[in-house]
Parts: C-alpha cells; sequence; structure tokens
C-alpha cells in the first residue's frame, strides 16, 4: 500500500459548486480517494475506489469530449453504488452529477451543477499526472 497525497479539482469558478478527489491510498492498481463535492447548499464526502484503468478510461472520455464538445463519461466507485458523471450539453456547457456515499449507508447526497468545459483540462492532467506518478 503506497499513501498518497494529490487532490485533483474541477475548478468550477464559483463559491457554491465544488468537486475534488483526494487520493489517499494506491493499492496494485486500485486507488482509494475521498470525493467531496459541494453543490449549492449540500455537501458530502465518502471514500471513493477505482482502478487504474477506470481512470485511464475517463481521461481519454473527458479528452474526447472537450475536443469534440461532446459526449459523456462516468466514473463509479467499486465499493458502493456512488458515481460521478460528465456529460457536455449544448453550449458547451458541462453537466457534472453524481452520488457520494452509497445508498446502502446512512447518509449520502445526489447532485448535480452545471459548468463549462473550460474546466476539463487541468482536471484531466491533474488525473494524469497521479498515474504517471504512481507507476
Amino acid at each position: 500500500m503506497t499513501e498518497l497525497d494529490n487532490v485533483i479539482s474541477l475548478q468550477t469558478n464559483t463559491a457554491t459548486e465544488h468537486l475534488s478527489f483526494a487520493a489517499r491510498y494506491l493499492v496494485g492498481i486500485n486507488f482509494t480517494f475521498d470525493l467531496t463535492v459541494l453543490s449549492e447548499r449540500f455537501a458530502g464526502t465518502c471514500h471513493f475506489c477505482v482502478r487504474r484503468d477506470e481512470i485511464e478510461a475517463l481521461c481519454s472520455e473527458l479528452s474526447s469530449m472537450h475536443s469534440t464538445l461532446k459526449g459523456m463519461a462516468r466514473l463509479n466507485d467499486n465499493d458502493s453504488d456512488a458515481y460521478v458523471e460528465f456529460e457536455i450539453e449544448s453550449g458547451g456547457w458541462l453537466f457534472v452529477s453524481g452520488q457520494v456515499g452509497g445508498s446502502h449507508g446512512d447518509h449520502f447526497v445526489r447532485f448535480a451543477f452545471r459548468t463549462d468545459q473550460t474546466c476539463i483540462p487541468k482536471f484531466l492532467n491533474d488525473f494524469k499526472s497521479l498515474l504517471t506518478s504512481s507507476y
């Protein structure tokens, strides 16, 4: 097990919407993050576990979405039904939605917000840096 301390944030340019993946551990090919979301006045944090290949697929999909201004990408937690979804809407808006925490638990938050597609490159590069530095 390798401890990590990378924080990958989606830059939304507002104080009322925030999404971040704080990398905590890498075990083999499995990353554990603290996923934190703020959407309007709703907020939540949960553990979010994904494999390296799932992050690589997300990076590929986000890159394609940014260049074509269409498409959708989804990242699912491997330990619960938590997820994060990104979809390009008309006009270049990025619709971000998902669920923090598993619905089987005592607490979970479903969220949705819009931001523009200019947040994708830094978010994408931060994930790629995490993948490169953790080999």
